[in-house]
């Protein structure tokens, strides 16, 4: 079952979809990754959504910035975490920022920057808009964490 966000902006182009995740294009180079709401996040829903991302950014033909918005989900298991640790590539990845607006997605979001070591700046955020505007600091990574 796939599922938009409530209000799609206008700014957002939609792009495609896998098992348990709707993206949108902002700009040139920001990707929303948006899973489903209630969408558990597996080793296997994992792999699929790296393949999208990576190979998108591949299409493109530059790197991405991507804004998780882990809030939807319910849980991801330590294969995704791993899955993602590894396959997000810093020649494709501008970085990721990982938007987590309850007590849930926060314990998400800290498992895998605790437990994990992405190949790519990510840190945590409180909305979709701050997720968009952290890519400005890109070029300073020391305010990544």
């Amino acid at each position: 079952m796939t599922s938009e966000p409530a209000s799609v902006p206008p700014s957002w182009s939609p792009v495609g979809a896998t098992c348990n995740t709707q993206y949108f294009l902002v700009g040139d180079d920001i990707l929303i990754v948006y899973p489903n709401p209630g969408s558990v996040d597996d080793g296997a829903s994992a792999r699929e959504n790296v393949a999208f991302q990576m190979g998108l950014a591949q299409k493109l033909g530059r790197p991405l910035g991507f804004v998780v918005v882990v809030s939807s989900l319910t849980s991801q298991d330590a294969e995704a975490r791993r899955v993602y640790a590894a396959g997000m590539l810093p020649e494709r990845s501008l970085g990721a920022a990982l938007v987590v607006q309850n007590p849930l997605s926060r314990a998400i979001a800290s498992f895998f920057l605790g437990l994990t070591k992405p190949k790519i700046p990510t840190k945590i955020v409180s909305s979709i808009e701050e997720g968009i505007a952290s890519f400005e600091e890109v070029a300073r990574p020391e305010r990544w964490s």
